[in-house]
C-alpha cells in the first residue's frame, strides 16, 4: 500500500510541475512579445521624432521666405534671382557674354560646336 500513495503523490507533484512550466513558459512567451512590441513602437517613435525634426525645419524655412515675401525689397530681389536663373531674362540695356568654353551652356549649343 505504501507504494501506491508514493505513486499517487508522485503523480500529483508531476501535474503541478508541468502545469508550473506550462505558466513559466507562457509567462517568458508574454515577455519576449511586449519587448519586441515595445522596440517596433520605440523605433516608430525615433522615426515620428526625425519627421518632426524635418518638418520643423522646412517650418522653419517657409517661414523665412514668408519674410522675406513681405518685405518689399527682398521681394523684388527674389524675383529678380528667378527671372535671371530661370527664365533667362535681362535687365533693358544690359549686355550678355557667353562663355563659350562652358559645355552645359544653354546659348551656346546651336549648332556650332
Amino acid at each position: 500500500m505504501a507504494k501506491k500513495k508514493k505513486k499517487k503523490k508522485e503523480f500529483k507533484i508531476n501535474l503541478i510541475s508541468i502545469v508550473f512550466y506550462a505558466l513559466a513558459l507562457y509567462m517568458v512567451f508574454t515577455i519576449v512579445n511586449q519587448r519586441l512590441d515595445l522596440n517596433n513602437i520605440d523605433n516608430q517613435k525615433q522615426a515620428k521624432i526625425e519627421e518632426k525634426k524635418d518638418i520643423e525645419l522646412e517650418l522653419l524655412s517657409l517661414q523665412d521666405d514668408l519674410a522675406k515675401i513681405n518685405d518689399p525689397e527682398q521681394f523684388l530681389q527674389m524675383v529678380e534671382k528667378i527671372a535671371r536663373d530661370e527664365y533667362k531674362m535681362v535687365k533693358p540695356y544690359e549686355t550678355v557674354y557667353i562663355d563659350k568654353n562652358k559645355t552645359k551652356n544653354e546659348f551656346n549649343s546651336g549648332g556650332n560646336e
